[in-house]
């Protein structure tokens, strides 16, 4: 079987998952029978560090998203899970991807002739320590690239 050891969480306005970063196979014992849960243990016991740690982070991480909404204006609202995803929730305002003006005109004019629409994003970073953190949000007009940089520089803060 295979999996990656880690931890998640959910918050006013974000989902994390915090984990290994790497994805192991656990072969089963020469007996499974004396230990039939074996595979269970195993990431049960792998997930405890990543849980501690998101146990330890989390306040912190929900005062630097507050500050970040408030302060900065960044368009995170209170995170809905059943949000739509849709292409072009993100503003290419940076060289790591190329703009699609197509999919960022859509979703501006989904945005601004939708009433009261959001949409869910997801996206995946390495820390300083090599570990991996998915961070979901939902937001209530496109967010920028740029923006999501300095979300991203802040978590990282925290997972050193």
């Amino acid at each position: 079987m295979s999996g990656e050891a880690g931890a998640g969480a959910s918050s006013t306005y974000f989902r994390i998952f915090y984990s290994s970063g790497m994805t192991v196979s656990i072969a089963m014992p020469p007996n499974p029978e004396e230990d039939p849960h074996y595979i269970a243990n195993y990431f049960k016991e792998a997930d405890k560090p990543f849980e501690q740690k998101l146990e330890e982070v989390l306040p912190k991480l929900e005062g630097v998203m507050l500050h970040l909404i408030e302060d900065l204006n960044f368009p995170i609202v209170v995170f809905d899970p059943d949000a739509d995803h849709f292409s072009g929730i993100i503003l290419e305002d940076t060289d790591e991807f190329k703009p699609n003006p197509n999919e960022e005109s859509e979703a501006s004019n989904r945005f601004q002739n939708t009433n009261s629409c959001v949409g869910w994003i997801s996206f995946n970073f390495m820390t300083p320590l090599f570990t991996k953190i998915t961070l979901s949000l939902t937001v209530n007009k496109q967010i920028r690239r740029s923006q999501l940089n300095v979300i991203k520089a802040h978590f990282r803060e925290h997972f050193c």
